[in-house]
């Protein structure tokens, strides 16, 4: 199927890397009416002809979470009645992502429930990028296509000629991704190992490897609070290392994370636009990837 026969949509969530995904296939953004009512509902109104064709609908699940759910939601259904060929989710950040296991009983297994929503609006398919625990993809019942942040951010860290250098993984579940890195990047792998006091809070036990004297790359699916990056980045000044570099997929950048990345020694904060940032959270040390090519790359390659 060519590009002709295939048409985007955007929710508000993320304009941007909608566009930016559209510049890059060379084709136009669906009209499409999306407003909220006074009492808060959403009205979605799709103005094209779609029928027959792949339909994408770019939205991110980020603040407010709820509000842009059920926007993807309501798009999804609208466009379903106009009978497309096929029905594509593109979700650079998908909801309710770090929910895909029970802990405690009471709890809901709130990654399933999104995923068992968009089945039910009509979704035929998802395309996502870097999802919190690769485990998750057995709770969809539609195609599922996971892209990699990877190849942007080692791309991006190539490029500074690194000297010095040694990437650190931040904890157990980071370890694998942080040896991909290592090895691409030909550099030494730095172990930490933590506890966690609380949700958003963990502290750093202790490290294995050198990092006297060096400079840091860690590397991590999102960064939140920042709370677990902080505490890496002070056990790191403690076993004397020197500037850290910081990148992730998506820039979450929830309560007082902008607050705590100020830290003299986090050098530059490497993120991507999976998630569009207020102008109040781009700050300076802020460095914005675009990942707007591989979504493109698998849009395009979609049958």
């Amino acid at each position: 199927m060519s590009v002709a026969e295939k048409i985007i949509f955007s929710g508000k969530s993320n304009a941007l890397l909608a566009k930016r995904i559209a510049k890059v296939l060379d084709c136009k953004i669906g009209k499409a009416t999306v407003k909220q009512f006074s009492d808060g509902e959403t009205y979605v109104n799709i103005e094209e002809d779609i029928k027959d064709k792949n339909v994408y609908i770019v939205q991110s699940g980020s603040d407010p979470v709820d509000h842009h759910l059920m926007e993807l939601l309501i798009m999804v259904h609208a466009a379903k009645h106009l009978q497309p060929h096929k029905l594509v989710a593109v979700i650079p950040f998908y909801p309710y992502r770090r929910m895909e296991k029970i802990v405690e009983p009471g709890e809901s297994l709130t990654f399933q429930l999104v995923a068992d929503l968009l089945h039910a609006a009509g979704v035929d398919k998802v395309i996502c990028i870097d999802l919190h625990k690769h485990r998750s993809k057995r709770f969809f019942r539609f195609q599922r296509k996971e892209l990699r942040a990877f190849p942007v951010i080692v791309n991006y860290f190539k490029q500074k000629a690194l000297h010095n250098f040694v990437v650190v993984a931040p904890d157990k579940g980071s370890m694998p991704e942080s040896k991909r890195y290592a090895r691409e990047l030909n550099v030494p792998l730095v172990k930490s190992f933590k506890t966690r006091k609380k949700h958003d809070q963990a502290i750093i036990k202790r490290l294995e490897g050198d990092v006297k004297n060096k400079n840091i790359i860690i590397v991590d699916d999102e960064i939140n609070t920042a709370g677990t990056l902080v505490g890496v980045v002070e056990k790191l000044k403690q076993e004397g290392a020197q500037d850290v570099y910081f990148a992730c997929t998506h820039p979450v950048l929830s309560g007082p994370a902008i607050e705590r990345i100020q830290h003299e020694s986090l050098k530059e904060i490497i993120v991507t636009d999976t998630i569009e940032l207020p102008v109040n959270k781009q700050i300076a040390k802020i460095k914005i990837l675009s990942v707007a090519e591989l979504f493109a790359t698998a849009i395009r390659d979609d049958r």
